[in-house]
């Protein structure tokens, strides 16, 4: 092969990382300027290297040993050669959560005629009436009411909600009068309101309602709201109060005694926050918690304070919960920045709560920080009174029991399941998070969806329990919410990674405090190198695929080719009920398919669902292990193929549903298959560092008409944890793609009548933890054109001067 010219190569290398860093804020990740550096030993050194270099520090952390920053594009090459030890990372943005994350709908309630808030002697009137268990809409089932009847409400416990900010203004938010104690904002530009303004997105006020609201609204009981609510929940209202033809709709929180610490990260205006903010929340939470414990005087440090604008600021608080109905993607659970911070919580005496997400109902799909070890990670389930409701809402009354006709709860199908990749349940248990009543920073009522809302109501319960018994440690707090939730309210045979352990059931944990009985450690996963054998240490195993000697395979056949089979009967999934499947996919997997056959509802066409007939809902989700990220699937009620050319490289995660909607059992039998296929031959190898890259040119040749490029590497979704490698092309006329630096793995771009001549390939180590596999991570480049001949390499790799191994 041909040597690349040296001095021609360091002129490249200029020109690339100046087209790279100057563009890269149009690729799939973050902008290159913005990181968040892990610097293992002394963060000074590096500090001193930013400003040197003309950026800056954003945020240094003081309960963990890292900072964020901000630096130039064209001084990145030079900061990253620089690091020998610290790990860096680009700042991600994390993403307000939808209230509507399966796209079925919401409803707000007060746009009903009639509708009216109970003024104080009519609330006074009605709280010293004899309180029904369970009339609370929120807290049916979780055992709240119970607690709340013997003077249990969380009184002088303090909840910080990291998320858009909380509304303090009870002529509007009346539900939280009297519970906001201050806030603060995260989130810089002098036009951004406060922490407890009005003005915030609604979704930090609807989880502190969530938490702590309390108030009582009316409605005409003649209504579609009270009407079907006396339907399927009539526990939940007071029909004909204050007066006959007007009944009473309570909104409580679980701990409606709380007080709530706004700490606000996302912004009034839209858009996501960035990991660094969120960790800077997390910082501050804990340091409020920490001065707290040294004696230091829980004051405002703005006397005076109080105004939905000028909310109190503290220096130290007694925080007990903190919730964060947030989070993002992770290549390394239990590992990165965010999940070690929940573990940093539990030291100081803080209980993380935090929502599982909204990417199921696929295995392996939970966010960070969910998947931190700290976690009281919190998934969402639908409650059937809960799920007819809204659907009567929507379409008419009674229609909700035609909608939903099987009479147990279930699983929200939007909520994350686990287990986590280093071998965790993950998912620890699970609360009402659909169709739950809120109100919104305008003084809306709605029911709102998702694991947004099932994680407040668990920071309420463990407010509740700290309050009851004050002496309990933060861990154990955790712990005796996980092992009291019930695993038998959920009638659609949920296993661990669906509900963990069960449903929210806050006096059994309770109990378990009593009698001193709740353990005191962490779960633990296996964390070996191979994502399959962690997860099967608890149970999960990928399947056998079988290989097929049957010479009759209606796929062509040679001896490049490899066919693999599996197969399996799925009988009498309930309503709900998932079936898992996790198929392992190398790097030679050529296809993907699964095909459904004989599927055989338990109850005849007449019988069944009315609107939809009774059928399977399917998800096929890729390789990547955080986020919804669904290459196959969908409803169906007939024998159909579903086919995948080239997968990512990992465990692809097969998940079958007996449809939430169906009025009976349904079966049906699945089969996968597998093509594997000699690839063509690596042109170039080698192993890169951490924020290290390799350079090296193909040749084009005239007459080209597709060129097909492949990056692999070792450390892929299959492994614990992943790196993420990006290949980054110029073309012949140096014009970029940056279409394979995103987070697949394989990275793979396909180019029509590409330009012929000399094209720069990049490999650059954007994130490589040097954790099982030492510290460089391990990578192949393939590149054929359309009749599968590999190009030329032009470049003598033995003596190639890129960086990959610099630090």
């Amino acid at each position: 092969m041909l040597m690349l010219i040296k001095n021609n190569f360091f002129t490249l290398l200029f020109m690339t990382f100046t087209i790279i860093f100057s563009s890269y804020s149009t690729s799939a990740k973050a902008a290159d300027s913005n990181l968040l550096i892990d610097c293992i030993d002394d963060c000074q050194g590096i500090v001193t290297k930013v400003e040197a270099l003309g950026g800056t520090v954003t945020m240094k952390y003081q309960n963990i040993n890292a900072i964020a920053i901000t630096i130039d594009e064209s001084n990145l090459k030079e900061f990253l050669s620089s690091i020998t030890k610290a790990e860096v990372f680009k700042d991600i943005l994390v993403e307000v959560p939808s209230i509507d994350p399966d796209g079925t709908g919401n409803f707000r309630l007060d746009t009903v005629e009639g509708f009216g808030t109970l003024d104080a002697q009519q609330i006074t009137a009605l709280q010293a009436k004899d309180l029904p268990a369970g009339f609370e809409y929120n807290n049916i089932l979780s055992g709240a009411t119970e607690l709340n009847i013997q003077g249990l409400n969380g009184a002088g416990t303090v909840v910080a909600i990291i998320d858009s900010g909380t509304a303090n203004n009870p002529n509007v938010v009346d539900a939280l009068a009297g519970r906001v104690i201050g806030g603060e904002n995260f989130v810089p530009g002098a036009s951004e309101p406060s922490a407890t303004s009005t003005s915030n997105i609604s979704h930090g006020t609807q989880v502190g309602t969530m938490v702590a609201g309390q108030t009582f609204f009316y409605f005409p009981t003649g209504s579609i709201i009270i009407q079907s609510l006396l339907n399927y929940m009539p526990e939940s209202v007071y029909a004909d109060f204050p007066i006959a033809g007007v009944s009473v709709l309570p909104l409580y929180g679980t701990a409606p005694d709380a007080s709530l610490y706004a700490m606000k990260v996302f912004s009034a205006f839209g858009g996501g926050a960035p990991s660094s903010r969120t960790f800077a929340a997390m910082d501050r939470a804990i340091t409020l918690r920490k001065n707290f414990n040294d004696g230091m005087p829980s004051l405002p440090i703005n006397p005076g304070c109080g105004a939905e604008e000028d909310p109190c600021v503290y220096d130290s608080l007694p925080i007990k919960v903190v919730n964060m109905s947030l989070g993002g993607g992770t290549l390394y659970a239990a590992g990165s920045l965010n999940d070690r911070f929940t573990e940093k919580m539990l030291e100081v005496g803080i209980t993380p709560v935090i929502s599982a997400g909204n990417e199921g109902f696929a295995a392996i799909t939970g966010g960070s920080p969910g998947t931190g070890r700290g976690a009281l990670t919190v998934g969402a389930a639908s409650l059937v009174g809960n799920e007819r409701f809204l659907r009567d809402l929507q379409y008419g009354l009674g229609i909700g029991g035609l909608f939903r006709p099987a009479e147990h709860h279930q699983m929200a199908a939007f909520s994350s399941r686990g287990p986590s990749t280093d071998g965790r349940v993950s998912i620890d248990m699970v609360a009402s998070g659909y169709a739950t009543l809120v109100q919104s920073n305008n003084g809306g009522i709605s029911v709102v969806n998702g694991t947004s809302f099932s994680a407040p109501a668990t920071a309420g319960a463990a407010a509740l329990l700290a309050s009851a018994m004050p002496n309990a440690s933060a861990i154990q707090i955790r712990n005796a919410i996980t092992q009291g939730a019930n695993p038998h309210i959920l009638g659609d045979n949920s296993g661990q990674i669906d509900q963990g352990s069960g449903f929210l059931d806050i006096p059994a944990s309770l109990a378990l405090l009593q009698s001193g009985s709740v353990n005191t450690a962490l779960p633990k996963g296996k964390a070996s190198k191979k994502v399959s054998k962690n997860i099967k240490k608890i149970g999960y195993k990928t399947v056998k695929l079988k290989e097929n000697d049957d010479d009759s395979s209606d796929h062509d056949s040679d001896d490049e080719t490899e066919i693999r089979t599996y197969s399996s009967a799925m009988d009498n999934l309930l309503p709900g009920e998932v079936a898992h499947f996790f198929i392992e996919t190398k790097k030679d997997t050529k296809q993907i398919a699964i095909t459904l056959s004989n599927l055989t509802p338990e109850l005849p066409a007449a019988d069944q669902n009315l609107f939809f007939g009774d059928d399977l809902y399917v998800k096929l989700q890729d390789a990547i292990t955080h986020d919804e990220a669904t290459i196959a699937g969908g409803y169906f009620n007939a024998d159909t193929t579903m086919v995948i050319d080239n997968p990512q490289t990992g465990i692809l995660r097969l998940a079958v549903m007996g449809d939430w909607t169906n009025a009976g059992r349904i079966s049906a039998d699945l089969s996968i298959t597998e093509i594997r296929e000699e690839r063509a031959d690596e042109i170039a190898e080698g192993e890169v560092a951490h924020g290290g890259y390799s350079i090296f040119e193909v040749l084009v040749a005239d007459g080209t008409t597709q060129v097909d490029f492949d990056l692999s590497w070792k450390n892929n979704w299959g492994a614990y944890p992943t790196d993420d490698i990006d290949m980054i092309i110029l073309d012949a006329n140096y014009a970029p793609y940056f279409n394979g630096a995103t987070f697949a793995s394989p990275e793979r771009l396909s180019v029509t009548n590409p330009v012929p001549g000399v094209w720069t390939i990049i490999v650059q180590g954007y994130t490589v933890h040097g954790v099982n596999r030492g510290p460089l991570s391990k990578w192949e480049f393939r590149a054929t054109d359309q009749n599968g001949d590999e190009l030329e390499n032009l470049t003598d790799m033995d003596d190639d001067d890129s960086d990959s191994d610099d630090h």
